[in-house]
């Protein structure tokens, strides 16, 4: 049988990736899955937690003004 040749003029072989690049992907796939190594952070729900935690703090600043601004102009007598 004649072996099958490619540009460089020497046989063709399938070859397989290094063992340095398939521990690399499963390090990868380990930790997008979460499982061991450094937990996955989704900053999308940080994120949102944050603008929550905010947007609260402002609405209640706002009622607790008004409610001192309501008390200091029609005083304590009601």
């Amino acid at each position: 049988m004649a072996a099958e040749e490619d540009g460089d003029g020497g046989p063709e072989q399938q070859q397989s990736p290094s063992p340095r690049w398939t521990l690399r992907v499963r390090a990868l796939r380990r930790r997008r899955l979460g499982s061991g190594g450094l937990p996955r952070v989704d900053f999308l729900q940080i994120l949102y937690e944050n603008v929550v935690f905010y947007l609260l703090w402002v609405i209640e600043s706002v009622v607790v003004l008004a409610k001192l601004c309501f008390f200091l102009r029609f005083g304590f007598r009601l």
